[in-house]
C-alpha cells in the first residue's frame, strides 16, 4: 500500500510540475514565479488522479447494490436541478439588464459569477434537504 501511495504522490509531483512550467511559459515576464504558483494549485487536483490511478483500485470500500437509491443521490440530484433552474433564471436576467443598460462586463467575470452562484446555490439547497428530511 506505500508502494500505491507513494506512486500517487510522484504522479502529483510530476503532473503538477509539468503543468506549471507549461503555464508559465505562455509569459514573458515571471516564469518562475508563474510556474509555481500553477504548479502548487494543481498540485491537490493531479493528487486526487493519482490516488484514482494507483490507490483506489486495491481499496475496499461498501458497495451499494444502486447508488442511485440512496437518499444522499436523489439529495444530490433536486439540489443540482433546482440549482441548474436558478443559474439559468439568473443568466437570463442578466443578459436582459446588460441588453437594456448597454453596460459592458469582462466575459471571465460573469462567468465567475455563475460558477460561483452555482456552487453556493447547489451547497445551501444540499444542506437544506439534508436537515429538512434527516
Amino acid at each position: 500500500m506505500f508502494l500505491r501511495q507513494f506512486a500517487a504522490v510522484v504522479t502529483a509531483l510530476v503532473l503538477s510540475a509539468g503543468i506549471g512550467l507549461l503555464a508559465g511559459s505562455f509569459g514573458e515576464d515571471q516564469f518562475w514565479l508563474r510556474a509555481t504558483v500553477f504548479a502548487l494549485c494543481t498540485l491537490a487536483p493531479t493528487y486526487g488522479l493519482g490516488w484514482l490511478l494507483f490507490v483506489s483500485p486495491v481499496t475496499e470500500t461498501e458497495q451499494v447494490a444502486r447508488p442511485e437509491e440512496t437518499v444522499e443521490h436523489q439529495w444530490w440530484q433536486r439540489s443540482t436541478s433546482a440549482g441548474f433552474l436558478d443559474v439559468v433564471t439568473v443568466a437570463g436576467v442578466g443578459l436582459f439588464a446588460l441588453s437594456v443598460t448597454d453596460l459592458r462586463v469582462d466575459a471571465s467575470t460573469v462567468l465567475t459569477g455563475l460558477l460561483l452562484l452555482a456552487f453556493a446555490d447547489v451547497a445551501a439547497r444540499f444542506s437544506v434537504l439534508r436537515r429538512r428530511d434527516a
